[in-house]
């Protein structure tokens, strides 16, 4: 006498199908966390921007000029963590004098990968100051020069350096001096 056998599992095809499904589900999901992580990096930068620019202030105030630049560097060039490597820059000595009295720690961009002219660069005559994310901007571009970050205004000439349009990945904040370094 033959007993029914009964089935049990799955086949090969249910198995792989179900692979390829959750393959796809975890790539959509990768995704999205990744450009979430983009958008808060960049909301990071907006943010140590504007705590920059009124520490700068903060310190213009009372000392009746901005901070210089640090690393050893001649005013006509920027300096920042992550800049330009060989100026030997870190987070603690790119603008001097400003940490801990007016900002406990000055800013390293929240993205850890830097190369050269990449991350956060400060400028200073003692007149004038410009503060940048220089080239790090990940998912919001600027697009107009109305941005509130926009590195230039739309005032400043071609020649410049800011050109017709904006940078889209350079946010920054100046005095009005500044506005077309």
């Amino acid at each position: 006498m033959n007993l029914p056998t009964a089935k049990y599992g799955f086949t090969l095809i249910e198995v792989l199908v179900a692979i390829a499904i959750i393959g796809l589900l975890s790539s959509v999901v990768i995704l999205s966390v990744s450009e979430a992580r983009g958008n808060a990096r960049d909301i990071q930068r907006m943010n140590d921007l504007k705590t920059m620019q009124l520490a700068l202030r903060l310190y213009a105030e009372q000392y009746g000029s901005y901070p210089a630049q640090g690393c050893g560097n001649p005013s006509e060039v920027y300096a920042g963590p992550g800049t330009h490597e060989s100026w030997g820059c870190t987070a603690e000595d790119y603008v001097v004098g400003l940490a801990p009295k007016f900002i406990p720690v000055l800013p390293k961009d929240p993205s850890q990968e830097y190369e050269d002219s990449k991350g956060y660069i400060y400028m200073s005559n003692g007149k004038d100051y410009k503060f940048m994310a220089h080239d790090s901007a990940e998912q919001k571009l600027i697009t107009s020069y109305d941005d509130e970050f926009a590195r230039c205004s739309q005032f400043c000439s071609e020649g410049s350096g800011c050109g017709i349009t904006p940078q889209p990945r350079v946010y920054a904040v100046y005095s009005s001096g500044a506005v077309c370094w």
